[in-house]
């Protein structure tokens, strides 16, 4: 038996081996990329990208694994100029694949460097460059990791609580003055210091949510859209210079389960976080009612705490939870257009006829224009809206019928 001992651990072996999952993800580092403002002003940015087609994004491109994963990463550094690294921020990996450069390594211009480990406990993490981190990381070069439950399904972690919709919310900020050559471009230098380098004082002008800010997070990648009784995930992360406090509507009920990638022993009802620059935080939120609001994101100097900036993420519960929405079978509503000037058209379809009322509420959930109900026959129908708007800015209609909510549109009012 025992001559056949070694044979059977190498088949045990092999086996382990096809069973482990690997991860192999491919970034190219790039210096030359381009970011477009909501002002329609065009910055220069580094990123990373997946493939050189592609223009590097900001922030780059979300990284998800699965506890327990393998992970494997290609970095091609194609910039031009300075070495990149990746910083692995908040994952437990060894020092040789943590990306601090002076620690580990770095990876100089067309030149590949690989970072491998192993996927620790569920979480959300950063990566980011680590040359020149300060200048980098306002250029652009940061992104998201997200470890997901060993056996891939929606829950916090492994045995942990379980929802149905995932929102990540990724926060930083933007100065124009950081983005022009003479802060950006640098030469190699050993020490990692950069000395040289006159960095500007941060006034940024421009605050992020997913690399998007004001008229854009309208998106609807963006917006947070529920049910009633639906429980939700909202992954929060900071990658900025700036403290972000996170405002939640009472209504969502959220509730603080974990943080830096570590679930709480004991959870935390709050409406309201602090999220500090490489701070993540995981929130639960679940609705008994139908409510349309706001998430509010207030961007605080970190030196006096005064308030610099806020930004919104339009928040639209509706229906319940494994019900249909009886409104996207007999009704079909349409902003013409959205943006808009001035007023702007409704097209209604609806399927039978029914009494509507259309309210609109600015950001801070103040009505400000309101239309009687009345009463729609079968087949098309216009209706000129935004009249009493008089501030350009992001507005909510709803569209309401017997007392209920059925359908929520987004408005974006310009000067």
């Amino acid at each position: 038996m025992k001559k056949y001992f070694p044979f059977i651990f190498t088949l045990i072996s092999c086996f382990t081996t096809i069973l482990a999952q690997e991860e192999n993800f491919f970034l190219i580092a790039r210096n030359k990329g381009e970011k477009i403002l909501t002002t329609g002003d065009t910055i220069r940015t580094f990123g990373f990208a997946r493939k050189l087609s592609e223009q590097p994004g900001v922030p780059g491109p979300t990284l998800v694994v699965k506890e327990g994963d393998s992970v494997h990463i290609d970095l091609l550094n194609m910039s031009q100029g300075a070495p990149h690294t990746i910083h692995l921020h908040g994952l437990d990996v060894d020092q040789q694949n943590d990306g601090v450069p002076h620690l580990s390594f770095e990876i100089p211009h067309m030149e590949h460097g690989f970072y491998h480990f192993k996927a620790p406990h569920p979480g959300t993490y950063l990566y980011h460059c680590h040359v020149a981190s300060t200048i980098h990381v306002q250029a652009g070069m940061y992104g998201l990791i997200i470890v997901k439950p060993s056996d891939g399904s929606n829950k916090t972690w492994d045995g942990g609580e379980s929802f149905v919709n995932e929102h990540s919310y990724f926060l930083s900020e933007i100065d124009t003055v950081w983005h022009r050559d003479s802060v950006l471009l640098h030469p190699y230098d050993t020490s990692h210091v950069m000395n040289h380098i006159q960095i500007p004082h941060f006034d940024p002008q421009f605050f992020l949510i997913n690399g998007l800010s004001d008229q854009q997070l309208l998106d609807s990648n963006v917006v947070f859209e529920s049910s009633m009784g639906q429980q939700d995930f909202v992954r929060l992360a900071n990658i900025g210079f700036c403290g972000v406090r996170v405002i939640f509507p009472q209504q969502l009920k959220a509730r603080i389960v974990s943080s830096d990638g570590r679930p709480f022993e004991t959870e935390e009802s709050s409406d309201t976080i602090y999220v500090y620059p490489g701070e993540r935080y995981g929130v639960l939120t679940k609705s008994s009612v139908e409510f349309s609001d706001q998430i509010r994101f207030e961007y605080l100097d970190l030196n006096t705490n005064q308030l610099k900036n806020t930004q919104v993420i339009p928040v639209s519960v509706q229906g319940q939870l494994g019900l249909p929405n009886f409104d996207q079978e007999e009704i079909t509503a349409q902003l013409v257009p959205n943006p808009f000037y001035g007023n702007t058209d409704l097209h209604l379809s609806l399927r039978e006829g029914r009494e509507l009322t259309f309210k609109i509420y600015d950001l801070q959930g103040r009505l400000v224009e309101e239309h009687e109900e009345r009463f729609f026959t079968v087949g098309q129908h216009e209706v000129a809206l935004g009249k009493s708007l008089r501030e350009s800015g992001i507005y909510t209609l709803q569209i309401i019928s017997a007392g209920n909510v059925i359908q929520l549109e987004k408005l974006l009012r310009l000067e």
